[in-house]
């Protein structure tokens, strides 16, 4: 009768242990998970930091106020309000590549400083810039 009794008892213990560690690797995923996108979103924001610090006199004069995202090849030549749109439309990319239809972004500039905004299911991120 004993070793009946020690076998429930183990089996019990095994059972809390299995359990406390199923619930561990749970969050740990879902942290992870968590983890690898605001990795990402900081990623998008600093890249659209760069390009706001190279583009300065564009950022001054308003072109990112009130800039709609376009394709525009700016291998070439574009105009200050053109390379905005340029730069808005990858930074719309890399969000609808990262995240799909899920995400959003957008760019708000006023006065010199910039603050670049990314949501997307289960997070967000708020981005200061001063170029």
């Amino acid at each position: 009768m004993a070793t009946l009794i020690e076998s429930l008892t183990a089996l019990a213990v095994f059972a809390i242990g299995a359990s406390a560690s199923a619930t561990w690797l749970a969050r740990s995923t879902a942290d992870t998970s968590q983890a690898s996108a605001r990795v990402r979103a900081l990623g998008i924001a600093s890249d659209m930091e760069a390009r706001l610090r190279a583009h300065r006199a564009g950022v001054h004069a308003g072109h990112y106020r009130h800039a709609i995202p376009a394709r525009i090849d700016c291998r070439k030549a574009c105009s200050p309000a053109q390379l905005a749109q340029h730069d808005l439309a990858a930074f719309h990319a890399a969000l609808a590549s990262a995240w799909g239809r899920g995400a959003n972004g957008d760019v708000a500039c006023d006065q010199g400083a910039c603050l670049i905004r990314i949501t997307w299911p289960g997070g967000a991120l708020h981005w200061g810039v001063a170029p």
